[in-house]
Order: C-alpha cells, then sequence, then structure tokens
C-alpha cells in the first residue's frame, strides 16, 4: 500500500503518503486545506501517524492562519492568461457558438475564445477552457521539451529511458528507478533556464535517487544559484492559472 487516509480530530482527513526518494519525514498543507504527510519508503505508516500527532499544533495554528487569507478567485479570466517561449495565451469572449481556439501567426497570441452570451464563470465554459488551453500546451511542451532534455542529458553526461509530458497537478518533474522521466507541460511558463533547472534536477535523480548532501553538490555544480531557482519553483503553482511568464 503506497499510502494510506486517516482521521485526526480538530485537523480532518489527512493522507500519508510513501515516496521512494524521501529521506525525512515532511507535512504539506494546500491552500484548500488539504493535509499530506509524506514518509520514507520503508517507514511505517504508524510512524507517519506518530510525526502527525507531533506536528499536531503546528498544523492547527497553520490552517488557522490560511483560513484568515482572503480566497484568491482560481477561475480562468478574460485578457493574457501566460506566455510561453512560443506563444501568448489570451482569454477572450466572441460572436462565437462554442468555445474554439484561434492562432494569430503575426503576433504567436493564441486566443482562447468562449461565446459572449455565456457567462465567463460557468462550470461549463471553464472546463471547456481549461481543457483547450491543456491541450494547446501540451503541443507547445512536446515542441521543445523532450528535445532540450536530449540536449542536457548529452552535454553533462547524463541517460534516461524515456521522457513523458503530464499535466501534474503536484510537481514538475518526477524520475523513476527506470530512469524514465516526467515533465509537467506546465514548464512551458518559465523562462528557458528555470526549464533548464528542472530538467536537470530530474536528470541528476537517474544516478541519486533521494534529495541528499551528493544530490544537492551535484545540483550546485550545475547551478551555482540553486536556492534562488528552488524559491522561484515554489511560488509558482502547477496547473491553469493567470500568471506572466518566470
Amino acid at each position: 500500500m503506497l499510502d494510506k487516509e486517516v482521521f485526526v480530530e480538530n485537523i480532518g482527513l489527512v493522507k500519508i503518503c510513501r515516496n521512494r526518494r524521501a529521506v525525512r519525514f515532511k507535512i504539506s498543507i494546500k491552500a484548500d486545506g488539504k493535509i499530506r504527510v509524506t514518509i520514507p519508503w520503508m517507514a511505517s505508516f504508524r510512524s507517519g501517524e506518530q510525526f502527525l500527532a507531533e506536528h499536531h499544533k503546528w498544523i492547527t495554528e497553520t490552517k488557522a492562519k490560511l483560513d484568515k487569507k482572503p480566497n484568491v478567485s482560481k477561475l480562468i479570466q478574460v485578457g493574457h492568461l501566460f506566455s510561453t517561449r512560443n506563444f501568448h495565451y489570451h482569454v477572450c469572449p466572441a460572436n462565437v457558438p462554442h468555445p474554439h481556439i484561434r492562432h494569430d501567426r503575426k503576433t504567436n497570441i493564441i486566443y482562447f475564445e468562449f461565446p459572449d452570451h455565456i457567462p465567463l464563470e460557468s462550470d461549463e465554459i471553464q472546463k471547456k477552457l481549461e481543457l483547450m488551453i491543456e491541450h494547446v500546451l501540451r503541443f507547445d511542451a512536446r515542441k521543445y521539451l523532450p528535445g532540450r532534455i536530449r540536449e542536457l542529458a548529452t552535454s553533462l553526461g547524463y541517460t534516461f529511458q524515456k521522457v513523458t509530458i503530464k499535466n501534474n497537478k503536484t510537481n514538475w518533474g518526477s524520475c523513476s528507478s527506470r530512469k524514465n522521466i516526467n515533465l509537467n507541460l506546465h514548464l512551458m511558463r518559465f523562462s528557458d533556464r528555470l526549464i533548464d533547472y528542472v530538467i536537470v534536477h530530474e536528470l541528476v535523480h537517474t544516478v541519486i535517487p533521494n534529495h541528499g548532501p551528493q544530490f544537492k553538490a551535484e545540483m550546485k555544480r550545475h547551478f551555482e544559484d540553486m536556492d534562488e531557482m528552488d524559491k522561484q519553483l515554489k511560488k509558482t503553482g502547477t496547473g491553469i492559472s493567470p500568471m506572466s511568464k518566470m
């Protein structure tokens, strides 16, 4: 069993997850209040529950702080959504019967148009726009990321089996024990250097599967400003949301 859900009084439902690359216990609290405890692969769920109990006070205090923050709309809004190295993504109403995609080749703007007589906030429009944006972003990512990871692997001396582009909700990339690498299609919203940082991070995992001192030293060899790069990643959420290219 890879994960287990437990109910904790005054906190609610908590998911405890085993992770092959985890070297320590970690608690994460999402903006929506969901709580996750990550434990090393060989650790027991009981030890995860004990760790959870030891940090009960911190969790309740952190959740209380999050509850006091004003809700930020996660709805797709009209206007500029974000930019990638290839396109600018815009959402706009139009005299159209149903949502569709229009590409202005002169400006490289991708317009995601929706019927102007239907509220943008409606679930139907939001879901269709999200699917359309994901479709184009996946095309955008497949056009660049596989070639770039091959270039970096060759120049830096790493090997991997295959690369897959996914719409990950919780991470920017991952590397399996078989050296298969997954990259998040939302990486295309980043600067070229930040994209390279995530790719190299996963390539290093092909030889060092954890985040211990050896891994950090190897990453520092490639990116002396590793700490700053990590800060940039942490302040950016995965998924479709209004933001500028980093």
